[in-house]
């Protein structure tokens, strides 16, 4: 393309000393929560057994990090904020062995390159502490300052001398999430350690010093979590692992609560994840997740914590034995691998605990079904009629019996599978408890009752907000026994963000003092919110969401719908079936759910004929 290349080749140079501090700036300091992660670090380095985090605005305006470790010597002062300047390694042979968290001597330069920072300092054993000031990578002012044992480094108008880098930050709260998050780790891994977190003028965290992980576990998932989990270890080689997990019975509809930490640093890492998935892949439907918190020690030469410039990503040097230590020791300690106990029963005589009762629950479930079928009665969907046009798509001898026909011992007979009557006495079918099988003009579908509930309740709660109009919400009903939630920080962010939206959608929620919420009314059309579940997997879904307020206002719905909706694996009855296939074609887009999955399958007798060899 004529003007995309220079005349000549332009001339190899040095770059100057300030644009290499941007450019490795850029590597290691790539928003609030990096910076966070690298000060907190230090402090640790350093002994603090007391750390405060400051923010305003995420982090953007200003980021303060104060501990009470051993400090640092006010002569070291400009030192510590030169490029590779470091106490915690001499040569390249330590970096194999490094044991502290910080090494690399790069964040204090980094950070000093792009913004406005002051460091006030005193070392353990001198008499006066330091401060020292520094603007985009220049000393403006250094001078003795009065403190205790400690270190205070405040971070203003990040980015200010970066206006690129600047304009790609994300909004106040997404940073503030973000930096959150990292705390939820960081507190994990340190249980001997007080934690404060001050946003402006709230105190988004303050965590003393916690006796075991579980104790602090439950301080940031909540003991509503911990009353499933379980605790896991093994050791192996020179190896151990160990930590908290959840049981089947409590999965998330995401993976933010499984937290990996190596030699108590958290990480990410691919394969460690993968090996969660595989131990509990015989227990867990599809899509839903675990928590873990598992730490693995290592020693520090079967490690390399070198390959990422925030340390996050490490490469392990045995990382296949690694990968079936965890899986080996989630399976053994959950006991994940006695699959069948956590598997509901299917119906079978021989496996049957209880015969007799069972005898009984299934004459009263066909007597039900008797007194019920005609009138359409069902006890998780509201009856609503057979939308125009539906008679068309549905023959009539697949919907009722027919005139004058005996309907108890057609009935009977399509339960039993008894007599002489025709298979399609009963107009619906459920195949593995998770489809309804039913005839149409011209062959049959298969229809997937999770995706089609929910693409129902999803647009019955968008007709309803739309119908009562910006701010009027809908019908609300009153809980008996108000509900109290506890929250992660991700949670409590999440309701903070979307607590109009929820009200709109009939959601009575009120703070309860720190971390948790009093729930005191729910939407009227929901039959079963699970004791509070459904909300905190709601809170789960939206923890993360940085979207624009109209897209908020989708994955709200699509989120609700998606938890409220009848599951995979659970009975129907056949006037559930009939009630809930005549609602999804009542709806005007009833071929997918709000996440895009179809909610049916076509199968023509032209299809059926061509595969037994008819045609």
């Amino acid at each position: 393309m004529k003007g995309s290349m220079p005349s000549k080749p332009a001339k190899i140079r040095v770059l100057d000393s300030s644009t290499i501090d941007r450019i490795a700036a850029g590597e290691v300091i790539e928003r609030p929560s990096s910076i966070v992660k690298e000060l907190v670090e230090n402090a640790l380095d350093a002994g603090a057994s007391q750390i405060t985090i400051t923010m305003e605005d995420g982090g953007l305006t200003l980021l303060s990090i104060e501990d009470d470790g051993h400090g640092i010597p006010f002569r070291d002062l400009p030192l510590a904020f030169e490029r590779h300047a470091t106490s915690k390694i001499a040569t390249a042979a330590d970096i194999m062995q490094v044991a502290s968290f910080g090494f690399r001597g790069e964040a204090l330069a980094s950070i000093a390159s792009v913004s406005l920072v002051k460091c006030v300092s005193r070392a353990q054993g001198e008499e006066l502490g330091g401060l020292i000031e520094i603007s985009g990578g220049e000393i403006i002012r250094r001078e003795p300052a009065p403190r205790n044992s400690g270190t205070t480094i405040t971070i203003r108008d990040l980015f200010f001398n970066v206006p690129a880098r600047r304009k790609y930050m994300k909004s106040a709260q997404a940073e503030k999430r973000s930096i959150m998050k990292l705390m939820t780790q960081l507190a994990l891994a340190h249980q001997d350690v007080r934690w404060i977190v001050k946003s402006g003028s709230d105190i988004a965290m303050d965590l003393r010093p916690a006796d075991s992980l579980t104790d602090r576990a439950a301080d940031l998932l909540g003991s509503s979590v911990m009353e499933h989990m379980a605790r896991f270890e093994m050791e192996k080689g020179g190896f151990s692992i160990g930590g908290l997990a959840s049981r089947p019975t409590w999965t998330r509809g995401n993976r933010e609560q499984q937290f990996i930490f190596i030699n108590r640093r958290p990480v990410e890492s691919r394969a460690l994840s993968q090996a969660i998935v595989q131990a509990y892949r015989e227990v867990v439907p599809a899509g839903r997740h675990p928590v873990v918190i598992a730490f693995l020690q290592v020693p520090h030469g079967e490690v390399d914590v070198n390959v990422h410039p925030a340390k996050t990503q490490v490469r392990l040097l045995l990382e296949r034995e690694i990968f079936s230590m965890l899986k080996n020791a989630l399976t053994e300690g959950l006991s994940l691998r006695k699959a069948d106990d956590l598997r509901p029963w299917r119906g079978d005589v021989d496996s049957d605990p209880n015969p007799e009762a069972s005898e009984r629950i299934a004459g009263a479930e066909g007597d039900y079904l008797k007194r019920y079928f005609q009138r359409g009665a069902s006890a998780g969907f509201e009856f609503k009629g057979v939308p125009a046009g539906q008679g068309q798509l549905f023959g009539a001898s697949a919907m009722r019996p027919a005139p004058g026909d005996d309907e108890d011992a057609s009935f009977d007979s399509a339960l039993t599978g008894g007599g002489d009557a025709p298979l399609h006495s009963a107009p619906f079918w459920q195949l593995h408890r998770t489809y309804i099988v039913t005839q149409i003009r011209g062959g049959l579908v298969l229809i997937d009752q999770h995706n089609s509930h929910e693409r129902i309740l999803y647009n019955e709660a968008k007709q309803a907000l739309e119908e009562r109009g910006e701010g009027a919400g809908v019908p609300t009903q009153q809980l008996l026994f108000p509900a109290h939630l506890e929250l992660t920080p991700g949670q409590v962010q999440a309701w903070q963000t979307h607590s109009d939206q929820l009200q709109s959608m009939g959601f009575t929620i009120e703070p309860f003092g720190g971390q948790s919420i009093l729930v005191q009314g729910i939407p009227a059309s929901l039959k079963n919110w699970n004791e509070g579940r459904l909300l905190l997997d709601m809170l789960d879904d939206l923890a993360w969401d940085d979207k624009p307020s109209q897209e908020n206002q989708v994955d709200l719905l699509a989120s609700y719908a998606c938890h409220a909706a009848v599951r995979a694996g659970e009975p129907l009855t056949i006037p559930e079936m009939q009630n809930l296939v005549d609602q999804l074609f009542a709806t005007n887009t009833p071929l997918s759910c709000p996440h895009g999955r179809p909610t049916l399958i076509q199968f023509t007798l032209a299809e059926l004929e061509k595969k037994f060899g008819r045609t």
